[in-house]
């Protein structure tokens, strides 16, 4: 049991307001503050709208009382300022019509400055060239990643493949567009998605950097792609591609409505590579489909897995045709440091890698590790096909990559193994119908059924499996996506892998909404994703699961409870209908019971982990004047979540049972407001 006598500041105020009217709303948020509730973090106030047209939106805006910051015509997606609780709101929002999707404006992203990875920097003069083999000099300063016993750049340059007329986007904090060796390749364009500014000066963008010192990574991950062949510093392995920075780091993450702008505006801005050396955990609607906005324009999406050191899958790297990248060491090998999993599809170069340091931060150049700098030869190597064959799907681009590694075998630790420009060079030089063969895309739309009716398939899962998939075989390359349902019920799939999929699909998530099995329902199915389908002409599969429609708003029967003069009464051998801790950030809910000297109660809250759903619930014994008889967290700590009060009154008289979550009672600022913070209250006299 955790003892949080300090929340009885908030009880006794309670009690002492019991006669006062009902508390006020929730003050205006604070616009730009970063808050986190139910263990998602995102900007206070801030809701993230899809919308089906004009009409949908301006209801939504009305139904919130809300004001519209921005929005994103390509995505149907709007920013709202909203009066309350980002999430509350959001979770209100439910059943409109015309609406997709309804979030917090999500922060979720580690910036890459937190990169568990060692930046050490040094000036070009230390970096001599003596000791290194020969073939490791392509320009002035030596590049063991570019050598023929890694990428094989020269091969591939030589053979014409240099990535000329290509874009590549990156993705990042603000890369240095004047470093001496990235300014001949910079695209003439940068952009702040915040302010949605397009800079063409670069001492405008430089004026915006402002010389800030926890600005470098993107300035790092352009060199990686774009450094020119002039004889100076360093080389990119596409060093005739221009790149175009996109600052979503500045330094903080700048949320997830402004990366999607980002992406929007880099794909209507000619790039035909994204590279994105960043991620997180957690599913965002709006940042998926920006990144399905870029496929469904033939533009390839290349992002780093992560420096987790775990088999997981992170996002933006686990989207659907999205080319994940591990990082690889000296002997070809993943780094220690590098996530992997199933989901990657190759490994480049990411430890210790020569890359160019920020002018703003002395210049030169730096030795540098991570996942964010295996993305990048990625996404250049996915230059070099696009300079050869523009018309190449995103997912022939993969495809061309993994086929022409060093390996040619996939296994979860490298995907399809190291990349080897030169290997590419060879297939691009036969021509563009000797690439592989193009991807596919698929929506699959959820409805839940049951006596009430026919429902969108919300929160469902999507899972598609390719045939033949054989579990717990590490070299087994069968494919694997995953997607969750918008509030439409649909989940698309683009640049997939053609084939035949085991499509499985399971109504919301028991561990968060509770309930029974049962009333989750699943389907497992068969589909055949066809190579050439596009999002105009995608496969479609329509899903019907029975199963509980998901219940965002529910209605607690006991409310108002919050206080001992509204207390709902409870008697022994009584068991609660389903109650919540859910419709204001802090919720406590009292119960009043009257006993006699020397009964002995047991009171026992069920909620998360007995019948599921999201709360690790507190319970109080309250004497008739507010003093604390007794609290409970955990029924068993660390093992069951629930609580259980045993005691003997003392007196005859009227007593008291309140009711909250671990989050509010043990932190006084702290809010809690789940519509799946679900509970029953048993209680009975046991002599």
């Amino acid at each position: 049991m955790k003892t949080l006598r300090l929340l009885f500041l908030g009880l006794t105020a309670l009690l002492a307001a019991c006669s006062q009217a009902p508390r006020t709303a929730t003050p205006p948020a604070n616009p730009g503050l970063l808050v986190s509730s139910e263990g998602i973090r995102h900007f206070q106030g801030q809701v993230v709208v899809g919308y089906q047209d004009e009409t949908a939106l301006q209801e939504i805006v009305a139904k919130l009382g809300a004001k519209e910051l921005a929005r994103i015509p390509e995505l149907k997606a709007a920013l709202l300022q909203v009066p309350g609780d980002a999430l509350k709101a959001s979770r209100a929002l439910k059943g409109l019509p015309g609406l997709r999707y309804a979030e917090p404006h999500l922060a979720q992203v580690v910036p890459p400055k937190d990169d568990p990875v060692e930046i050490p920097r040094t000036r070009a003069s230390d970096l001599s060239p003596l000791g290194n083999p020969a073939d490791q000099l392509l320009d002035a300063l030596p590049q063991y990643a570019l050598d023929p016993r890694h990428l094989d750049a020269k091969r591939a340059w030589d053979l014409g493949f240099e990535g000329e007329g290509v874009t590549v986007a990156i993705i990042d904090d603000p890369a240095d567009v004047t470093h001496p060796d990235l300014a001949a390749n910079w695209a003439g364009k940068a952009y702040d998605p915040v302010t949605n500014t397009t800079y063409t000066s670069a001492s405008a963008w430089l004026a915006f950097i402002n010389n800030n010192p926890n600005i470098y990574h993107g300035t790092f991950v352009a060199s990686t792609v774009s450094a020119p062949r002039d004889g100076q510093g360093i080389a990119g392995l596409a060093p005739k591609s221009k790149f175009l920075p996109v600052a979503i780091f500045q330094p903080d993450y700048v949320g997830d409505f402004y990366v999607a702008r980002g992406i929007v505006w880099a794909v209507n801005n000619g790039a035909q590579v994204l590279n994105n050396s960043w991620g997180g955990l957690g599913y965002g609607n709006l940042v998926k489909e920006a990144f399905d906005y870029a496929l469904a324009n033939g533009v390839v999406v290349v992002a780093s897995a992560g420096n987790s050191s775990k088999d997981e899958v992170r996002t933006p790297a686990g989207y659907p045709g999205i080319i994940a990248s591990v990082a690889a060491d000296g002997n070809r090998n993943k780094t220690d440091f590098s996530t992997y999993g199933r989901h990657v599809s190759s490994a480049a170069p990411g430890l210790d890698v020569l890359l160019a340091n920020p002018t703003w931060l002395g210049g030169g150049y730096g030795l540098i590790s991570g996942t964010s700098f295996s993305g990048p030869y990625t996404a250049a190597a996915a230059a070099l096909v696009k300079q050869a064959c523009p018309g190449a799907t995103p997912y022939q681009v993969r495809r061309s990559l993994e086929t022409t590694t060093w390996e040619r075998t996939f296994s979860r630790e490298k995907g399809f193994g190291h990349l080897n420009a030169g290997n590419l060079a060879d297939l691009l030089r036969r021509g563009c119908a000797d690439l592989p063969s193009k991807g596919a895309v698929v929506r699959v739309k959820v409805e839940y059924f049951n006596e009430n009716g026919l429902f969108p398939g919300l929160l469902a899962d999507v899972i598609l499996r390719g045939k033949g998939l054989r579990p717990g075989d590490a070299a087994d390359p069968t494919p694997v996506y995953w997607a969750r349902t918008d509030l439409s019920g649909e989940a698309w799939f683009y640049e997939i892998a053609p084939g035949e999929y085991d499509i499985y699909v399971a109504g919301a998530d028991l561990s968060l909404t509770g309930g029974l099995p049962e009333e989750r329902g699943t389907f497992v199915g068969t589909l055949i994703a066809t190579s050439g389908s596009t999002a105009a002409n995608p496969v479609f599969k329509l899903v019907r699961l029975n199963a509980t429609e998901v219940n965002l708003n529910p209605t607690d029967p006991y409310e108002p409870n919050d206080s001992p003069s509204q207390a709902t009464p409870i008697a022994y051998g009584i068991t609660t209908q389903l109650a919540y801790i859910f419709s204001q950030p802090r919720d406590f809910d009292f119960f009043a019971f009257t006993g006699t000297a020397g009964d002995e109660i047991r009171a026992r809250v069920y909620a998360k982990s007995s019948i599921g759903g999201t709360l690790d619930s507190y319970l109080f014994l309250l004497d008739a004047a507010g003093n604390v008889l007794e609290e409970n967290d955990d029924l068993v700590p660390g093992q069951i979540t629930d609580s259980e009060i045993t005691f003997s009154l003392p007196a005859s008289g009227t007593y008291y049972l309140v009711v909250t979550s671990y989050t509010i009672a043990s932190d006084l600022a702290a809010s809690d407001n789940s519509p799946f913070n679900k509970y029953r209250l048993e209680l009975v006299k046991t002599n």
